[in-house]
């Protein structure tokens, strides 16, 4: 046998293998791929126009356009997923305050329906402004609808059922939600039982609601089949009682909390000791919910489509987690981490798949700030906003700020595996075999 066939049976034997168990080469590439510099707009007074500060990242799954909450400059920045490309902004936002409780823009989510693209993002003014994105280059501002608090309006997510964004003041004492009605998706939006406080939506008292208790990352779960099924979820950093360790909440289409998941109820051993206090809240496919801790000890907490306990993910590690995002394509969680509260160090994101494994932890070129990630379903790339600086040799990578992108372990020009360090030839037939597969999926989705 020359070493040509012999090369051509081992990639057929490798390829069989990798559809039949998981794509190795959907290992992320831990070198970024590229870095998109974010230009400065009239609105940003940082020194030097400088990218300092954002909040959550949003990637549409149909247009795969990336939209990032950018206080810099008072706006909502556009990506290409694909060309990774800055593409415009809506702007129009309160920007830098001071007070990170009344900058914006915060939460940001898009609905893309019938060739129309809606931008939903939290401002600091306690509203939600709503544009027509379906031309990123000139998004345009449609409609402000204030919630009846004062401070931000922040995460959010979107009922597809039923066309509800649900979004959290989490600011407030006691921090509340609101529901919004939309027009399939689109504008108008209407604020269920305006005019404000219309439907604020808080965690009662018999269910540990706390003033204290916030609200943070919500998602919504068409697998629930518990106390009326399909319904959101959101992080709650802390029920009553002292040191609790947060939970989540079930609030249905209606606006009713329907249950508090209390993470004191746990199994002991479940959480570190520091507790979790949640941000983060991701859902799969199948519904399991992945619940990210921002405090140390313990990255996240994996719960089925019920809220029912499953297993603790990185005990015993770092957690410093506030946005998690979940690939439809890949089947995996993207969980940002690092040191808890403020403390510096090293700033990371893990892959996890939907049982709760830990597949590869990706290091971030930056000890501060990098919590927000989004992912292209498109393309598989991996987007994380890094925060600029003007202390010198405080952000060495791209001191201005920039978007970094990771890729799939393949080359962004011709889409066949690059060469990773280490992997020899066993393991480049691996990824070659792999990244075919991969590659059919995404090119499978593109058609559809």
């Amino acid at each position: 046998m020359t070493f040509k066939s012999l090369r051509v049976t081992l990639l057929a034997g490798v390829a069989m293998a990798a559809i039949a168990g998981p794509a190795v080469a959907d290992v992320i590439n831990p070198i970024p791929e590229n870095f998109i510099s974010i230009p400065p707009s009239a609105a940003n007074f940082q020194p030097g126009g400088v990218f300092t500060s954002f909040d959550i990242s949003f990637a549409d799954p149909v247009t795969g356009n990336i939209f990032i909450a950018d206080r810099s400059n008072a706006a909502v920045d556009i990506f290409s997923g694909s060309s990774q490309i800055f593409l415009g902004r809506a702007e129009g936002f309160t920007g830098q305050t001071g007070n990170n409780n009344t900058s914006g823009a915060d939460g940001v989510l898009t609905v893309t329906r019938q060739g129309i693209t809606t931008l939903y993002a939290g401002d600091g003014t306690s509203s939600l402004r709503v544009y027509n994105a379906t031309n990123p280059a000139a998004p345009l501002f449609q409609q402000t609808i204030f919630t009846g608090g004062s401070t931000r309006v922040d995460e959010m997510a979107f009922n597809p059922r039923d066309s509800q964004v649900l979004a959290a003041n989490n600011a407030e004492t006691p921090a509340f939600g609101n529901l919004f009605t939309t027009t399939n998706g689109h504008a108008k939006v209407t604020l269920v039982g305006a005019p404000p406080p219309g439907n604020q939506i808080t965690i009662p008292l018999g269910l540990g609601g706390t003033p204290g208790g916030g609200l943070e990352q919500p998602t919504w779960n068409p697998q629930t089949t518990v106390n009326g099924g399909a319904s959101f979820w959101i992080s709650v950093p802390a029920f009553a009682g002292a040191g609790n360790p947060g939970g989540v909440a079930q609030i249905d289409s209606t606006g009713l909390v329907r249950q508090a998941m209390n993470f004191a109820n746990l199994p002991p051993g479940s959480i570190s000791s520091g507790g979790c206090s949640p941000t983060g809240l991701a859902s799969s496919t199948s519904g399991n919910m992945l619940v990210g801790c921002s405090n140390p000890g313990t990255q996240a907490v994996l719960l089925d489509k019920n809220g029912n306990f499953i297993k603790s993910v990185g005990l015993g590690s770092l957690g410093g987690t506030d946005e998690i995002w979940f690939d439809p394509t890949t089947n995996r969680f993207y969980v940002t981490g690092g040191p808890g509260g403020s403390a510096p160090g090293q700033r990371f994101f893990d892959v996890v798949d939907a049982d709760g494994n830990i597949l590869q932890t990706v290091n971030l070129p930056t000890t501060s700030s990098a919590h927000s990630i989004t992912v292209d379903a498109l393309t598989g790339n991996v987007f994380v906003a890094l925060a600029g600086s003007n202390a010198a040799g405080a952000n060495t990578v791209c001191p201005a700020g920039c978007i970094a992108v990771f890729g799939m372990g393949l080359d962004p020009v011709d889409h066949v595996p690059s060469p990773i360090a280490g992997a020899g030839l066993p393991g480049l037939l691996i990824l070659a075999a792999g990244g075919l597969v991969a590659l059919a999926r995404r090119r499978r989705q593109k058609i559809a």
